[in-house]
């Protein structure tokens, strides 16, 4: 797969998000900020687990308690909300950038 701007990543990940979740379709900006939100509880989660802070619920699905596939999941649930909302987000992340250099 050759790289990928991030405007492509948020497209594709949003498309195949609603290929996969047709309801996608009918969430809300504030639906998608739940999930988002949840996503990062995951993510807290599978850090204590790796930290050996917590144990498993299930060993079936070792995704669930992978801080980097977490991450990644959570990451594509920011995408779709930029996506719904029309976000330019690599020109967002160049402002961000330029704050954090200020």
């Amino acid at each position: 797969m050759k790289n990928k701007t991030i405007k492509e990543w948020q497209k594709i990940i949003t498309e195949n998000a609603n290929k996969k979740f047709p309801d996608n379709f009918r969430w809300t900006e504030q639906d998608r900020f739940i999930s988002i939100v949840n996503q990062l509880s995951d993510v807290g989660t599978a850090i204590q687990v790796e930290q050996g802070l917590r144990k498993k619920k299930d060993e079936n699905h070792n995704d669930l308690y992978n801080p980097d596939h977490r991450i990644a999941a959570l990451i594509a649930d920011i995408f779709i909300l930029t996506e719904m909302r029309g976000t330019d987000l690599e020109k967002e992340l160049r402002k961000v950038l330029k704050w954090f250099k200020d």
